[in-house]
């Protein structure tokens, strides 16, 4: 069996280790019927159908009243008829407004199960290496779950709208079998003509949303290397670049717009023909005497609620269609296969508490076993090399079998999550969150360690930027790149895991401060793996290992 066709990333429970579908139905049916939505959703879509069946029976009772009760004088008719009349009403505006308020709860549960799905994606342990950048990732959050979500909206509305014509259009056969049938083929005519002025727009939909997403991560990118760009003098670049994105983004935009806009002029000239030839057919039956006066008020009443209903027969399609153009690129992102396959049979075993580790890098002979309390220097080749390392041991891109043993058992048959609370490993540039230097430093309710601060030299950070309670700005903006690496260094060191990798963590501090956190690094009492090239660090280490002496050849020899 294909693993990356059955493994279902992230998942939890009896069902955790089987792949559901992500087809545009099966997302369709998650925004529909989940978490017993199907049954919400069948009670408010009758609800609707019972106010659309109302609003067509307000015209008839109309005319009736005319007919039976105005026509003839009859007051206690004309009683009779008002109230019934009133009842509809009533009817008609209750149903609607519950109707309304539970349709809130069933499209809201929807697109918040969408929005887990997809974020449970990009957080899966297993791929987090592979998927959308920051802007597309936020339009697939964002606006593609609102679009697919919306789909229970669709199915009510056009089961209203289907209620409507069809009470309409009995109501009309009742008065006029030709006027009856003319409206039914009316409706059959609307939905062939419209299904094929829709076809362009699914294509254009999705032109539209990934434009878009280009635009949201290039302003993300730019955002958030804007020291950067104004460092480099390369504003201007950088501006060039963001209004071309933009530009595209604005183009498939208004392309959707104008094609959605000429759709819908199809729809309303299609539905005002019909209303101009339903009025005029009425009329001439009228001066015939085929029809009474209350019955004529009826019909053109009537004829006025359908140019709505069939107007909105007209969007049936491009509504599924800009729905689907979402849905398609939901379920791209939710069924590509993960970086890290799962194991075919997971290990039975519990790892050995401790901190049993044992580490075979590629190209060197001999494995690394990390001693309790050991400061253990690793050399890389270069920066790549050093990235590539810390990724291993992170366990962020997929290892083979016998390369890292943590208590005894293999990481593959472990899985990224176990490796992970044993060994911390987190990548060179790390993230720094809006909030507070504390918030950024520890866990809600965590205490820091104060030899763990005086180690990464966070304690001058502290003392700069006004404590723990000082805000940090949007990425840490407010720090410098040195104070940035000190709290990332002080975070990773804040940990209850067996090991702790750190990738060269002092390139962006000077000389003085780099011999300070050596030496701190080096009376920490936990276990430390430096992957650095840095002279001052290896100094301070118990033991260094040259793994850039080992150079891997194309005949996967060493030398």
């Amino acid at each position: 069996m294909n693993r990356t066709a059955t493994a279902r990333p992230g998942g939890h429970g009896p069902h955790a280790g089987v792949r559901e579908p992500n087809s545009v139905p099966a997302l369709f049916r998650v925004a529909l019927l989940r978490d017993g939505r199907g049954r919400r959703l069948t009670l408010v879509t009758l609800a609707f159908m019972v106010h659309q069946l109302c609003e067509a029976l307000v015209p008839v009772l109309i005319g009736v009243v005319i007919d039976r009760a105005l026509a003839p004088s009859d007051r206690s008719a004309l009683f009779w008829w008002l109230g019934v009349l009133g009842v509809v009403f009533v009817v008609l505006s209750l149903s609607y407004q519950r109707a309304s308020a539970a349709m809130v709860d069933v499209y809201g549960y929807g697109e918040h199960e969408l929005r887990q799905r997809v974020m449970t994606r990009l957080l899966d342990p297993r791929s987090l290496r592979r998927g959308p950048g920051p802007g597309e990732a936020l339009s697939l959050v964002s606006s593609d779950t609102y679009r697919v979500a919306g789909v229970s909206w669709s199915v009510v509305q056009q089961a209203s709208t289907v209620t409507a014509i069809l009470t309409a259009s009995t109501a009309l056969l009742l008065i006029s079998v030709p006027l009856g049938l003319g409206v039914i083929a009316s409706t059959v005519l609307v939905l062939v003509v419209m299904r094929r002025v829709s076809m362009p727009l699914e294509a254009r939909g999705l032109a539209e949303q990934s434009s878009a997403a280009r635009a949201g991560e290039v302003a993300t990118d730019m955002i958030t290397g804007l020291r950067v760009v104004v460092g480099m003098n390369a504003r201007p670049e950088a501006a060039r670049r963001y209004r071309a994105a933009s530009e595209e983004s604005r183009r498939g935009a208004v392309a959707t717009s104008r094609a959605v806009l000429a759709y819908g002029s199809v729809s309303l000239l299609l539905s005002g023909v019909f209303l101009a030839a339903l009025s005029t057919a009425s009329g001439y039956l009228a001066l015939d005497g085929a029809l009474t006066i209350g019955q004529l008020v009826t019909v053109l009443g009537l004829a006025q609620f359908l140019q709505g209903s069939l107007a909105h027969v007209g969007t049936f399609a491009s509504n599924w269609i800009h729905k689907r153009a979402s849905a398609r690129r939901l379920g791209g992102l939710l069924d590509e296969p993960p970086l890290i396959a799962p194991a075919e049979s997971p290990a039975e075993t519990t790892p050995a508490p401790g901190p049993a580790l044992r580490w075979h890098p590629p190209g060197h002979g001999e494995p690394l076993d990390p001693l309790p309390g050991e400061l253990l220097g690793v050399v890389p080749r270069d920066a790549g090399h050093a990235r590539e390392l810390s990724d291993r041991l992170g366990y962020r891109v997929p290892l083979p079998r016998g390369e890292l043993l943590v208590g005894g058992v293999d990481a593959v048959d472990l899985g990224p999550d176990p490796v992970r609370a044993r060994i911390t490993a987190p990548p060179h540039h790390g993230a720094v969150f809006s909030g507070t230097l504390r918030s950024n430093l520890t866990p809600p309710g965590g205490e820091s360690d104060p030899a763990v601060i005086a180690a990464a030299m966070l304690d001058d950070v502290l003392e700069l930027v006004g404590g723990g309670q000082a805000e940090v700005g949007e990425h840490g903006r407010r720090l410098s790149g040195g104070q940035r690496q000190r709290l990332l260094l002080a975070r990773a060191l804040h940990t209850d895991a067996d090991l702790v990798v750190l990738d060269e963590p002092t390139t962006a501090v000077d000389p003085v401060t780099e011999q300070h956190i050596a030496a701190g690094l080096r009376g920490l009492p936990s276990t430390t793996l430096l992957i650095t090239t840095s002279r001052i660090l290896l100094s301070a280490c118990d033991r260094v290992v040259d793994l850039g002496a080992a150079r891997p050849e194309p005949n996967g020899t060493t030398r």
